[in-house]
């Protein structure tokens, strides 16, 4: 199942928006910051679509919404390949957005803690690491794409695999529970052992959960500070990564470096990525989140005042490592601290709101980045922005546990159902 998961973020990986800003701003003469407002357009349509379909996701199997996610997401980026003005591609960029909200980390995290209990954190690693692979290899291919044709063949590419290799994949592999396979959660071989398992969570997440209404339906939730703590953290992160991977390619070709030396950059900024996500999700299994956060936060903002020194193509490769492997873990820490703050009760419609704020910092990010281009003609400004709030975002998720310093170590429940450090 992980491994049918991973190829669907994989293919998602040709995403070719970076890659071809500057060919767009030819085509619609228009500047870095209206073009990257599609990518706010995207986001925000993602992230409040995703409200309703986290809440949808309770009483639904998340394959459905998968299915029809993936399905009108690769018709949508066939559309965008044929837009002739700018309003055109807003107007594709909001359906993309929409079905993206189907098929995105809501129902995938939905159907991966179906399958997983205690290996949770190492399955979201390994599913988000395809996607960092995945950029490694197609991200230059897609610069190829883009300068032997054009950036309408870039759209067509990437709509073309998500039909012909995501749709099947989600028919005749992709399940919603290992029950209907006769299986069970972490393939243990006891059902007994996933009913300690998720017993213990649950009690867990009641614990935590006396402060809030029974009604999952209502939001009161979201008087919760530390929800605003974390989810803000989170967006504040994700300003800048949306800021950065959208303006990668545009930043290293003024540079007078080639479309296909500065793909293959952006590609290997989101591949470390990958090794991040798995390296995240192996150490928040072992210690506790708020930690492991941190630690790979402070690596962004590292990245980042190496950033505003690189005046050499050998500099942009140290940020290129340093910035990857630290910004690249945030989408498998965000459900991992979701899930260790709020528990398991109420995760999805938690969860959504979460990435409710996580696509708005992805929506202010790229549009922020190309108008202050476009009104300072360097990107030093918003570099300088953005490593600033990545340090805010450090405080924010520290206080999103409490005030209380806690453990390092996460206690593990054993097969016996013995706690354990």
């Amino acid at each position: 199942m992980v491994f049918a998961i991973t190829i669907l973020f994989i293919t998602a990986s040709a995403s070719p928006f970076a890659v071809v800003l500057k060919q767009l701003m030819t085509q619609f003469k228009a500047g870095r910051g209206e073009v990257s407002l599609s990518q706010s357009i995207t986001n925000l349509a993602t992230g409040v679509t995703g409200i309703f379909v986290g809440r949808s996701l309770y009483r639904n199997n998340p394959k459905k919404f998968i299915l029809f996610g993936t399905l009108v997401t690769g018709i949508s980026s066939l559309l965008l390949s044929v837009s002739n003005t700018l309003w055109v591609f807003y107007v594709f960029s909001l359906v993309a957005g929409i079905s993206g909200s189907f098929c995105n980390a809501i129902a995938i995290f939905s159907l991966l803690s179906k399958w997983f209990v205690r290996k949770w954190g190492v399955a979201i690693g390994i599913v988000l690491a395809g996607g960092g692979i995945g950029s490694i290899i197609i991200q230059p291919f897609v610069g190829i794409i883009d300068q032997t044709f054009s950036w309408r063949a870039t759209y067509l590419f990437a709509g073309l695999i998500i039909l012909i290799i995501n749709v099947p994949l989600i028919l005749f592999v992709l399940k919603d529970s290992p029950e209907s396979m006769g299986l069970v959660a972490d393939d243990d071989k006891s059902p007994e052992v996933v009913n300690v398992l998720n017993s213990s969570q649950i009690a867990q997440s009641l614990s935590r959960s006396t402060h809030r209404a029974k009604n999952i339906q209502t939001f009161s939730y979201l008087k919760n500070s530390r929800l605003w703590l974390m989810g803000i953290s989170f967006a504040l992160v994700s300003v800048g990564y949306s800021a950065i991977t959208t303006q990668e390619v545009s930043l290293i070709t003024d540079m007078r470096v080639s479309a296909t030396v500065a793909a293959s950059a952006r590609g290997i900024t989101l591949g470390i990525g990958a090794v991040s996500a798995l390296a995240s999700g192996w150490l928040a299994d072992r210690l506790i989140s708020r930690y492991v956060v941190i630690l790979f936060f402070l690596l962004a903002v590292g990245g980042m005042l190496v950033l505003l020194q690189a005046d050499t193509i050998s500099k942009i490769w140290l940020f290129v490592v340093i910035y990857g492997f630290g910004a690249g873990a945030f989408g498998t820490l965000l459900p991992i601290v979701t899930k260790d703050i709020f528990g398991v009760r109420d995760f999805t419609s938690i969860f959504g709101f979460a990435l409710v704020l996580l696509f708005a910092g992805n929506a202010i990010g790229a549009p922020l980045a190309g108008f202050m281009y476009d009104a300072t003609g360097s990107y030093r400004s918003v570099f300088m922005i953005i490593t600033a709030i990545n340090a805010i975002a450090i405080i924010g998720i520290y206080f999103a546990y409490g005030i209380n310093p806690k453990p390092l170590l996460r206690l593990t429940v054993s097969k016996n159902g013995n706690a354990q450090s």
